[in-house]
């Protein structure tokens, strides 16, 4: 009896064995490339030795909380099943150790993650943004086998920016942008943890936010109205996007003058002028409405962008009211006394409604009133306001520097700047302290460095002058190489090697957004090429 007993219990043993091989030779036989594609690239990656896979097949159990959390899973979902296959199939589920799993932890900062993948996915972040911006990571390191099953490398993810502004701007003033391009552009700003979108909403052209208070203001074939905006703004969050409102004064402001001359024209006798009255209280009254309703509309948004820039202070001079108004106030003569008032004013209107002022470089470093240091500058040019001296001076920068972070197609008056758009690889060797310009008039001619400072918060690109059919093909490529820069300042990966993994996540963004088209002069774009790109006038984006 004890023989038998022995016999049967060594049986088992070697079966139990046998079935411990199986299983093991049979997750072996699940493997993930060696290399791992995200852009940007995280902070820390650790792979698995042996390259193995976590395979997710039949149901696929996915856990979130929190709120937004119903969005988010749909988001998820839909992403998985455009991106690999309508096969696949998910639930919804309330156990954390779901086969994906989606929590906010405290104990992190408000931008970082972790993904840990063994025998499950397990992503934790500091906030919704966070996990967002996981999910994205996700995304791009998913892989299908067979239509019905999902596999990702085992491996473990640290990830948080460098940069806290991580921006880029579209114009919808000069060129007419469909809700659909709009979302485009969204989808590819979530894609590549692009935080911030701005809408350049006003500017000579056209206004194009659908302000109640003037009516007559908007332009009539911009037919926006605010139930598109907070709808965008709704589309934008769940996708961890913020988006930032820009209405553009006192300069580019034509509008404004054309369509209420009794209250922002400025009696200096020329026509078509594009400064409005800032000696004119009902100014200040005026633009205070329409802040109002600008920050109701963009709810989310903690900043409100003003311009600031480019305005034409001449304009001002040996103007009876002017005079009159810089006398009350106690401004001297100097018009640049004036306009600095005007920005102190604008931003404690913009502060009163619990938002955080925004300006392009446009005042200069002297003068007598103080440029409050609770607004956020957007050095561009180099030329009203050296980055260097606002440095020196305490104001906080975003660094939107003309080359290599401007998107210009057509419209300047320049003919150099006309059709600009610069290279993937001009785009990483710019890093956020540096300024670099195309004109010999400006001072970042002579590419300016600066040392490395946290007053500098991060950069923007900026898609100046282009319709919404053309930002996707135009920035596609761009963009991810941007990502790359504010979001490391030290890039682990060298160019090729992430113009590489652009070329792989790049087609994941075409499935994602419907849209397959490219800048055709970057079809067959050859990396070893550097500088500026400039299009053919007669060769059209396909």
């Amino acid at each position: 009896m004890k023989k038998n007993n022995s016999y049967l219990i060594l049986k088992l043993f070697f079966l139990l064995l046998l079935l411990f091989m199986f299983s093991c030779n049979n997750q072996k036989s699940i493997k993930y490339p060696p290399e791992i594609q995200i852009v940007p690239y995280p902070k820390e990656l650790v792979k698995n030795p042996q390259n193995e896979a976590l395979e997710l097949k039949n149901t696929i159990s996915v856990f979130i909380k929190g709120q937004d959390s119903i969005k988010f899973y749909d988001l998820l979902i839909n992403d998985l099943k455009t991106v690999f296959s309508q096969n696949l199939n998910f639930k919804r589920s309330d156990n954390i150790d779901s086969d994906i799993s989606f929590n906010i932890e405290n104990s992190l900062s408000n931008e970082e993650y972790k993904i840990e993948i063994d025998k499950n996915v397990f992503v934790s972040g500091g906030s919704y943004n966070a996990i967002s911006m996981a999910k994205s990571s996700l995304i791009q390191m998913f892989k299908l086998k067979g239509n019905k099953t999902l596999i990702l490398p085992k491996s473990k993810i640290y990830d948080k920016p460098d940069s806290s502004y991580r921006g880029l701007m579209i114009d919808l003033s000069r060129m007419w942008h469909s809700l659909k391009s709009i979302r485009n552009v969204i989808d590819l700003a979530s894609f590549y943890k692009i935080k911030y979108l701005q809408l350049h909403l006003s500017d000579d052209q056209a206004f194009v936010f659908p302000t109640d208070s003037f009516p007559n203001l908007p332009t009539p074939d911009r037919p926006y109205s605010k139930q598109d905006f907070i709808e965008l703004v709704d589309y934008a969050k769940v996708r961890g996007v913020t988006i930032v409102p820009e209405i553009d004064v006192p300069g580019h402001s034509r509008q404004f003058i054309e369509t209420y001359p009794e209250i922002f024209d400025v009696e200096n006798g020329i026509k078509k002028s594009n400064v409005i009255n800032i000696a004119n209280e009902k100014v200040y009254s005026a633009l205070n409405q329409i802040i109002g309703e600008v920050a109701q509309v963009f709810y989310n948004s903690p900043y409100i962008h003003m311009g600031a820039d480019e305005a034409k202070l001449d304009l001002y001079k040996n103007v009876r009211e002017v005079k009159s108004y810089m006398k009350k106030n106690k401004l001297g003569n100097d018009v640049h006394e004036l306009y600095r008032y005007f920005i102190t004013r604008i931003n404690e209107i913009v502060k009163s409604y619990d938002k955080q002022m925004l300006v392009w470089e446009g005042f200069r470093r002297e003068g007598k009133i103080k440029i409050p240091k609770d607004i956020i500058v957007f050095e561009f040019e180099t030329l009203y306001n050296h980055p260097k001296s606002l440095i020196e001076d305490g104001y906080t920068v975003v660094n939107t520097s003309w080359t290599p972070l401007y998107a210009v197609y057509g419209g300047v008056k320049n003919k150099m700047a006309q059709r600009a758009v610069w290279s993937p690889e001009k785009i990483f060797k710019w890093n956020k302290w540096r300024w670099e310009h195309f004109s010999k008039s400006v001072p970042g001619y002579n590419p300016i460095q600066l040392k490395e400072t946290p007053q500098v918060i991060g950069g923007q690109m900026c898609s100046w002058e282009q319709s919404g059919d053309a930002e996707i093909p135009v920035l596609r490529k761009r963009l991810p190489f941007f990502s790359e820069r504010v979001w490391n300042d030290k890039p682990s990966k060298s160019f090729e090697e992430i113009f590489s993994t652009v070329e792989r996540t790049d087609k994941i963004l075409s499935l994602l957004i419907n849209d397959h088209r490219q800048d055709s002069i970057l079809i067959g774009y050859n990396f070893k090429k550097d500088g500026c790109l400039w299009c053919d006038p007669n060769k059209e984006v396909n």
